[in-house]
This record gives C-alpha cells, structure tokens and sequence, in this order.
C-alpha cells in the first residue's frame, strides 16, 4: 500500500486516466513533484510496452494499466526517495560512496609503530582535531624548543623506475618531512628549516630573529645555508644533536605527519558524509 497521504493520492488514479500517453506522462510530471520521477518513469514505461503489444485499445491495454498501477504501488518503486521533494539516487549514491570510503579507510587503518609509544623524549606533542599544525616542545638549558611541522606543507611523494617488474611500473621512495626548529633564548630566536627521511637531518636555512617573529618582510633572515663554511655547517648540526633534532626524531616525525594527514582525512570524510546525508 502506499506509505502517506501525499503518495496515496497519486495511487489512487483511475484505469481511465492510464489509457493513453499523455495520461501517463501527466502522471509522470505528478510523480515528478512528489520526488517519485523514476518511479513513475519505469511505471509509465511499462504502460507503453505493454500497449504497444496491443492490438486494441480494449481489456488488454486496461490490463496494461492496471499493471502499471500496481507497479507505482510497490514499495520499491515509491522507496526511491526516502525525502520526497529533497533527496534524490545520486544524493543516496553519494552518502553510500562516502560511507564505503570511511568504513575502508577504518578498516585498512594501521598506527604506524615508530609512533605507537610517542615522541622521543623529552618532547611533548600538541595537536588538535582540524588542524593541520602540530607542535613538539622541551627545554633545554633554559632554552626553550619548539617543532612545528604543517600536514598541509610537505613535499609529494617521490617515484622512481622499477626495474624488478612491478605491475605499476613506479616505486614510492622513503617520505621527506619538513618542519621547524625553533630554539628561543630571552627575546630572541634561531629558526632552523630542516627536513629528514628517518636517516638523516637536513639544515636548509638559519635565520636569527626576535621571538615574536620578523617586524617585516625585508628583515634579513640570514645567509644560503649552502653556501656556509663546511666547519660552520657542520657545528650547527652538532647544535640541533645536542637538543634532541635526531634521525630518530626525524623518523617519528615523517610517520607522525602521515598518521595525522590519515586521521584528518577520515574527520573530512565523516563531515562531508553528514552534510550532505
């Protein structure tokens, strides 16, 4: 039986009205506004076929009416929208897609290990559902360090030929994170940009500023790290060592930024799948 009043107004057309045409395309425009457009296109399909088969316009096209009726009737033809006037196949099509997407990002979730037990210590980590910073903080002789690493600022994965015939043809080589070092003394600052693959940690750039930051943007910000002294290069390596910049802690961090690009992807997902439900 039809399943409201609205639905069962329009199950109640007579035989008479289904015998032509133009009858069953007026149902269809009826059906249309009650959010039933496919339901009344496949009963009104049906009509025709059956019709056309029919060498008369007598019992047998009455008996393709009604059959049509029946059709529109059956909870499967009116289940095609389960809000009449505000959702649609393709709206359902999109919350299923979403809802498959989620439950395999779920079920396929593993927490890298070099993660599973936290950052070396003595670091702490700070991070926050819908947001992209995270931050790792110690002191350090009366110094205070800051890590701050942007999922949304990280190099793309890099691919190389594979010779051993691979189906893809490609190899993702060891992931890069990037991140800052920001070691704070009084009123004053050195920032390092540095980058590690878990093997090494890489100093690009050294600028010394106040702690709150440039005044402007022509401050100088200090020289291509490249271009220092081999000595100089290496002593500023031997700075960051000493307060805890390690490959190990590069090795957390490349997996850190990765688990939390995962965990927010998965918040997107969820978000989107809600709005559009």
């Amino acid at each position: 039986s039809c399943r409201n009043s609205r639905s069962k107004r329009l199950c109640s057309l007579t035989l008479g009205e289904m015998t032509s045409r133009t009858a069953c395309w007026s149902l269809l425009t009826r059906l249309a506004s009650a959010g039933m457009a496919v339901a009344g296109r496949q009963g009104c399909l049906a009509l025709e076929a059956a019709s056309m088969q029919s060498k008369s316009s007598g019992s047998k096209l009455m008996a393709a009416a009604s059959s049509a009726r029946d059709f529109l009737m059956q909870p499967h033809a009116l289940a095609v929208s389960r809000n009449f006037g505000t959702s649609s196949p393709a709206l359902s099509n999109l919350v299923n897609i979403l809802n498959d997407e989620i439950k395999h990002e779920k079920d396929n979730y593993i927490q890298p290990e070099p993660i599973k037990s936290g950052p070396p210590a003595p670091f702490v980590l700070s991070e926050s559902l819908d947001d992209t910073l995270l931050s790792l903080k110690r002191t350090y002789k009366g110094e205070e360090i800051h890590i701050d690493l942007h999922v949304n600022n990280q190099p793309s994965p890099e691919y190389t030929d594979d010779d051993s015939g691979a189906e893809d043809g490609n190899e993702e080589v060891l992931t890069t994170v990037v991140f800052n070092v920001t070691v704070t003394k009084e009123a004053k600052a050195l920032v390092f940009e540095c980058e590690s693959d878990g093997t090494f940690v890489a100093i690009n750039h050294v600028s010394h500023e106040p702690k709150d930051g440039h005044v402007s943007e022509s401050f100088y910000t200090g020289p291509v790290f490249e271009e220092l002294d081999e000595n100089l290069q290496n002593e500023f390596r031997s700075y960051l060592q000493e307060r805890g910049i390690t490959e190990d802690l590069g090795e957390y961090l490349r997996h850190l930024i990765y688990d939390k690009e995962q965990k927010e992807y998965v918040g997107w997902l969820q978000k989107v799948r809600d709005f559009v439900k």
